[in-house]
């Protein structure tokens, strides 16, 4: 037979309003879709040396792409494409976000990526220039993006070039393999599309 115990009764329902405390956020939160990329952690730091994992630029459209800092090829390419992609489809403030990560951990360090992102002109209110702590991290990213590289014995890096648009959740609405200095009309459409 079970007595009545108040302080027993009293533990059990602290427990229970302590459980409802914490459950109450978690059924609020907005789960990532299934689809999404920003489901990937990759830790990277900016040019301005600041560490953050990329699914801290959630919340709005983003622009991903890869690239490396010493590449004298399809590089400064796609760094000028997405320059006049951003200044064709003027942004309001805060609404884009560009993020380039180096394909080259090894090489590129906050202070070369911020004296490209100077060279280039790149609007720092918009793109952010990274790179990840190791190998690891930059290959799993790659391969989030579909994006292919491999290092080849004279320092260079072969990959193919492609640009993401991803939404505010980190789902891909749109990407381009264009190799060209003009924006892609395209996918500029998709772009301004996914800013209303």
């Amino acid at each position: 037979m079970n007595t009545f115990n108040p302080l027993r009764r009293l533990l059990l329902r602290t427990s229970a309003l302590a459980a409802s405390m914490i459950a109450l956020p978690l059924a609020h939160a907005n789960p990532l879709p299934a689809e999404s990329l920003y489901r990937l952690s990759v830790p990277l730091k900016d040019s301005q040396g600041r560490q953050f994992d990329w699914r801290a630029l959630a919340g709005r459209p983003l622009l991903v792409t890869m690239f490396y800092g010493d590449c004298n090829a399809a590089c400064p390419i796609i760094i000028e494409n997405l320059r006049r992609t951003v200044d064709q489809v003027k942004p309001a403030p805060g609404r884009l976000a560009v993020l380039m990560v180096s394909l080259d951990p090894l090489y590129d360090t906050p202070d070369s990526l911020a004296q490209l992102a100077s060279s280039h002109k790149l609007d720092p209110a918009i793109f952010r220039l990274a790179v990840a702590a190791n190998e690891t991290h930059t290959r799993a990213m790659a391969g989030a993006l579909q994006i292919k590289y491999r290092a080849v014995t004279n320092g260079e890096i072969n990959h193919t070039t492609r640009v993401c648009l991803l939404d505010a959740n980190g789902k891909l609405l749109a990407s381009s393999t264009q190799l060209s200095p003009l924006p892609d009309p395209a996918f500029v459409a998709q772009i301004r599309l996914a800013l209303k």
